[in-house]
């Protein structure tokens, strides 16, 4: 395939940015209605003619801003980025002045803000893989900013190890999701408590720095 005509096929794929009011606007409508859909029936089985409808719009011009639907979820995973970004800069903030048990609940009631069972964002990390670089990016970028903040809070903890504990960290916020949709209320709220305490005695093993005379 001649060069030129790859890349204009990648342009083509892209999301448009909208320039005037009215386009940012309706991008908004879109990217909400995109959410709602994707958050119900999951990614593969969304179609973009059900976002066309929920967002009252014409499904031209659905198209003239969102080529297809991995455009319209790229988009949304950016926002997600975004919200990662944020989250994090503000535990970063404080993370040296926080205990070892508050640090371990913050990273786990942050990462299920971010990604609560049953939305959009959930889905789209659940989806078949492949469909998607920027889903991956995602994934990297969560692993990457746990382990920056475990850092921020112990400089002296080494990196690979700051890399395998946010696997485990993010493992857990999955687990903690499984646990919140129990049917047995009285049993998940015990659950999600005993994950909380786990989750705390895992860090405060690795981060407490020895008592003198400790080996």
């Amino acid at each position: 395939m001649d060069s030129n005509k790859a890349s204009s096929t990648v342009r083509e794929r892209n999301a448009r940015t909208p320039k005037r009011t009215n386009g940012i606007r309706r991008v908004e409508v879109l990217l909400k209605a995109g959410e709602e859909v994707i958050s119900e029936k999951g990614y593969e089985s969304a179609t973009m003619a059900e976002i066309a409808a929920r967002s009252d719009t014409c499904i031209g011009s659905l198209y003239r801003f969102f080529p297809g639907k991995e455009a319209l979820a790229n988009a949304l995973i950016d926002r997600y980025r975004e919200n990662i970004d944020l989250a994090f800069d503000a535990i970063d903030a404080e993370a040296v002045s926080l205990s070892v048990q508050s640090l371990a609940d913050r990273l786990l009631e942050t990462l299920l803000l971010l990604n609560p069972k049953g939305s959009a964002s959930s889905r789209l990390m659940e989806a078949r893989p492949g469909w998607s670089n920027k889903r991956e990016e995602l994934r990297s970028v969560a692993l990457r900013r746990i382990a920056q903040t475990l850092r921020i809070h112990s400089p002296q903890l080494e990196e690979p190890l700051a890399r395998d504990m946010s696997y485990v960290l993010l493992h857990n916020m999955k687990t903690m999701k499984t646990f919140a949709i129990l049917s047995d209320r009285e049993r998940a709220s015990g659950a999600l408590r005993e994950l909380h305490r786990m989750n705390r005695l895992y860090l405060e093993s690795i981060l407490t720095p020895p008592q003198p005379g400790e080996n």
